[in-house]
């Protein structure tokens, strides 16, 4: 049996904001993107001061948010099948109707570092495919039953490292290389959610964040402050960032 190292941080209580969400993501200038319970995406930045609010509803439920690139923001409206650009105010930039571009079923995208473009898994062919702004496919992998032997239905997507993750909750992580071709399975399951920061992978487990290091396959278990039922975590440079379904509550360490 592996053992997992048990880590204690001194967490330094900040602040906390009171908002209904499910969904919360942070860019590396420590802003924070929240999916509020009226289906509006709010930016506060990192003293929790609101910038800025997008709201339509005209694609559906925003399920998504990937602010990688806080200047080139991508949401998700897999309902209409919709993928929407931001700029750093939250002003539209370009709205992708996917079934246009044949992609007409699937549940999670992700922004591409590389040239700016995004990710998405094509559940009726079992494919990755990469996207442009306008909607061209510029990469389409080989589908996941040649590649794998067998279909893979995504939770959650990113980008990191000139690799792409991929988690399927009953597989693992998959991790394929920029073309789509897969290279090898993390074995983490039930993973819904999960962060690339450098050369690890943090994703929620319990009252713990689960880190693992990818060159060395260290794995540890860092003790998260007392919160009441938290579903979402977050961290960024030394931040770390907790909600609940009525609260986000931000942290330093």
């Amino acid at each position: 049996m592996i053992s997992v190292a048990q880590i204690v941080i001194n967490w330094m209580f900040l602040l906390s904001l009171s908002i209904e969400s499910a969904f919360i993501t942070t860019d590396d200038l420590q802003n924070v993107y929240v999916i509020t319970a009226e289906n509006s995406l709010v930016k506060f930045d990192s003293t929790g001061r609101k910038q800025f609010v997008y709201n339509q509803n005209r694609f559906g439920q925003l399920e998504f948010v990937d602010a990688t690139n806080p200047l080139k923001l991508v949401l998700s409206y897999p309902d209409f099948g919709t993928v929407v650009m931001l700029d750093n105010t939250l002003s539209e930039v370009g709205v992708v109707l996917l079934k246009q571009f044949g992609v007409y079923n699937y549940a999670t995208v992700c922004f591409s570092s590389r040239d700016n473009n995004f990710w998405v898994y094509d559940e009726d062919d079992y494919k990755l495919k990469k996207l442009d702004r306008n909607g061209n496919i510029i990469i389409t992998s080989t589908d996941m039953i040649m590649q794998l032997g067998e279909v893979v239905h995504p939770a959650y997507m990113q980008e990191a490292n000139q690799y792409l993750y991929v988690s399927d909750t009953s597989k693992g992580i998959l991790v394929f290389d920029l073309y789509g071709v897969y290279f090898e399975t993390l074995p983490f399951k039930n993973i819904k959610k999960f962060e690339v920061k450098g050369d690890r992978i943090f994703f929620k487990e319990g009252d713990h964040l689960h880190s693992y290091q990818m060159k060395t396959l260290e794995e540890k278990l860092i003790a998260l402050p007392a919160t009441n039922d938290f579903i979402d975590v977050r961290l960024e440079s030394n931040r770390l960032y907790l909600l609940s379904k009525s609260e986000l509550s931000f942290y330093r360490y």
